[in-house]
């Protein structure tokens, strides 16, 4: 018999290492679970991972004041950890030599910006709208501010310190109560089978049942994946080439999405048409962007529209 989720709180604390929490999960489920097993629940159902900011961090407030970014710096708030979003995990779990950047803290119980997980899976369950399997990531919310941010950008890598938040640790015993009740097949003569955990998109480029599902080519992909992809190429502030737009597109729009101020929806943007433009403009040479596209996991679904705008390019 599982431990009842409610008191999932008396036996670990806030954070913990992924070390720590498979450990739990083993103890409070009886059964061993393997690292790669607890990435795969963790993806499927979309839920916070942390990773180690840099001790000197610091923190800064972002509002819109008629209709111009203020940005304040806010000595009195800081954060021990940066919010992973779902692909950014997926990317660090899954494809080789990856490094995200971004500029989201993770909150602690106290902070000022920080948000309960009833409030989020709430947000989630009222606001979020699901296009497809590649598209979870926008508008996944995992508790991250709209309004303060790490100052800096914080570099991620597969050799980052992670950790658990215990929420997250709840979510995978209560989904796990969930199977195991199907299992049993409770009222009926034979037990029902578990639900099939779903491949991580990385991973199921090796299976031809979850090809199909894969197809389906998201809106866009978020500022901090652009970051993450082509950052390196030039010397220009991406970020705020990002924000004006100028020098920085092909002939076709690369912003799908406009992200509206105070909204937890981010702009969206094309990466096949941002790459275009960064030949077009700043003469990066294909053999480079083809290797960012390569290189990106999340990029896997422009892949192909890529090497047809590449094929036009002079």
């Amino acid at each position: 018999m599982l431990i009842p989720l409610r008191e999932v709180a008396m036996h670990i604390s806030e954070v913990c290492s992924i070390v720590e929490a498979i450990l739990f999960l083993s103890a409070l489920t009886k059964r061993t679970w393997t690292e790669d097993e607890f990435v795969r629940a963790v993806i499927r159902l979309r839920l916070p991972v942390y990773a180690a900011a840099p001790y000197d961090a610091s923190i800064v407030s972002k509002r819109y004041v008629n209709d111009r970014l203020v940005v304040t710096d806010e000595p009195s708030l800081s954060a021990q950890y940066v919010t992973l979003l779902q692909a950014e995990i997926e990317e660090l779990a899954y494809s080789s030599g990856p490094q995200i950047v971004t500029d989201r803290p993770a909150w602690r119980w106290g902070d000022k910006p920080y948000q309960s997980w009833d409030r989020i899976a709430a947000f989630r369950q009222g606001n979020h709208r699901v296009l497809g399997y590649w598209e979870t990531e926008q508008g996944e919310w995992m508790g991250e501010s709209n309004e303060y941010f790490f100052s800096k950008p914080v570099q991620v890598t597969a050799q980052s310190k992670f950790f658990v938040p215990r929420h997250t640790i709840a979510e995978l015993i209560k989904d796990e109560e969930l199977r195991c009740a199907q299992v049993t097949g409770a009222g009926t003569s034979e037990p029902a089978q578990p639900p099939p955990l779903i491949e991580a998109p990385a991973l199921a480029e090796h299976s031809a049942s979850s090809s199909r599902v894969n197809k389906a080519v998201p809106l866009g992909i978020t500022k901090s994946q652009v970051l993450t992809a082509f950052s390196g190429l030039t010397s220009i502030d991406l970020a705020k080439a990002l924000a004006n737009g100028k020098g920085l597109y092909s002939k076709d729009q690369a912003k799908v999405v406009s992200g509206t101020p105070g909204s937890r929806h981010a702009a969206l943007w094309d990466p096949a048409i941002l790459a275009a433009g960064f030949y077009e403009n700043y003469r990066i040479p294909r053999s480079k962007l083809n290797k960012v596209f390569m290189e990106h996991q999340f990029l896997a679904p422009w892949r192909e529209k890529w090497n047809e705008l590449a094929e036009d390019l002079p």
